[in-house]
C-alpha cells in the first residue's frame, strides 16, 4: 500500500520520489515524530559550520538541506541534488535563501573537483543500484576538498517502522549496503560510526594529502 502511495518509480540508475508531500508525511509517521531530532543530529554529526560549503546527495524534499543550511550561516550554502524532478521542485519553493537544488544522481555528480567543504547523504544510498554504489561514493570524494567530511546515514535493519515506509524496498536492499566498506574502498578515512533512532552512520574524512 505504501508503495503505491509514495510512488518510488524504478529507474535504472536508482528509484526516484514521485509524490513528495506524501513522502514527507510519512517520513514524520516513520519517525515517530522525532524526525527533526534525528536529521538536526545528523547535521551536528557533519560538522557542518558557519562558511562552509555542504553537498546534500539524495536530498529528496530538501528537509536536511534546509536544517545543513541554517548551520552554515553566515556565509556558507548549501547543494542539493537528487534524480527526482518533483522533490527538486519542492525543495526549490521552500529553499532558505542560501541552498540550490539541481536534478541529478549520486553516481555521476556534474560538480567541480574539491568544491564542497561536506558532503551529506540521508536515507538515499539503498536507492542507489548496488552496482552503482561504489561510483556514488567516488563521486563523492571527487568533489570533497582534502580534509572534507562525509556523513553517510542509512535505516538501520531493525528500524521496523522505517522498512515499512519504503514498502519492503529498502529492507531488501538497505541491509546488505555496507556503508564503512563503500567509504574506505573510496578513500575515505573512517573515524566513526554510530546508530541514531532508525538510523545507522558513517562519518569519514577525505585526508589531506590526498
Amino acid at each position: 500500500m505504501l508503495q503505491r502511495v509514495l510512488q518510488r518509480r524504478p529507474h535504472p540508475e536508482g528509484a526516484t520520489l514521485e509524490r513528495v508531500r506524501m513522502n514527507e508525511a510519512v517520513t514524520q509517521i516513520a519517525f515517530g515524530g522525532r524526525r527533526r531530532r534525528v536529521y538536526a543530529r545528523v547535521t551536528a554529526l557533519s560538522g557542518a559550520q558557519p562558511g562552509d560549503r555542504v553537498l546534500d546527495v539524495g536530498c529528496s524534499g530538501g528537509y536536511l538541506a534546509r536544517l545543513l543550511a541554517a548551520a552554515v550561516t553566515p556565509g556558507g550554502r548549501v547543494t542539493g541534488v537528487d534524480p527526482s524532478g518533483p522533490a527538486i521542485d519542492y525543495a526549490r519553493r521552500r529553499d532558505p535563501g542560501n541552498c540550490s537544488f539541481a536534478t541529478g544522481v549520486a553516481q555521476d555528480l556534474h560538480l567541480a573537483d574539491r568544491s564542497f567543504d561536506v558532503v551529506t547523504s540521508t536515507l538515499a544510498v539503498h536507492h542507489i543500484p548496488e552496482a552503482a554504489r561504489p561510483a556514488a561514493f567516488r563521486e563523492m570524494y571527487r568533489v570533497l576538498r582534502p580534509g572534507g567530511r562525509l556523513l553517510v546515514a542509512d535505516f538501520r535493519p531493525s528500524g521496523r517502522c522505517l522498512a515499512l515506509h519504503f514498502a519492503g524496498r529498502a529492507m531488501r536492499h538497505g541491509n546488505a549496503v555496507p556503508l564503512d566498506e563503500l567509504a574506505t574502498a573510496a578513500r575515505f578515512r573512517v573515524e566513526a560510526r554510530g546508530d541514531l533512532p532508525r538510523l545507522r552512520y558513517v562519518r569519514a574524512v577525505r585526508p589531506r594529502d590526498a
